[in-house]
């Protein structure tokens, strides 16, 4: 039987960072409609959860790295979003920025008026009001 089980999972996908924010997010709709009983909710945790189980158990491993690597691009750019504008909020004589390519955090002083920001890792160009 167990040999059965580990025939069957060889190949397979199994976790990475989406398949965890997609049971997060299961487990929170479970909290939510304990307390809010609502058909959609209970409908949009079986299709989540159908998401979940399909990529964990899915043989097409490029196509699952591929969705992963998406999320973690848009994942970052939004972190690193918060990030930059919290330390704008802390560190008052600087701005802090993300790079639209790259999603690097960059320094800038405070009063300059528009100026080109050059990315330091990328070496992407935007204009941004200092």
């Amino acid at each position: 039987m167990k040999e059965k089980l580990y025939r069957f999972l060889a190949g397979r996908y199994g976790m990475d960072d989406l398949n965890k924010f997609l049971f997060a997010l299961e487990i929170l709709l479970i909290v939510l409609s304990f307390f809010v009983p609502n058909v959609i909710i209970a409908i949009l945790f079986y299709l989540v959860l159908v998401l979940y189980v399909f990529r964990s158990f899915s043989r097409n491993i490029v196509a699952r790295s591929i969705e992963n690597q998406k999320y973690v691009r848009i994942r970052s750019k939004i972190t690193h979003t918060f990030k930059a504008f919290f330390r704008s909020l802390k560190d008052r004589s600087y701005h802090y920025y993300v790079c639209p390519k790259c999603s690097q955090i960059i320094r800038v002083p405070r009063n300059k008026g528009m100026i080109t920001i050059t990315c330091p890792s990328c070496r992407t160009q935007f204009d941004k009001k200092s």
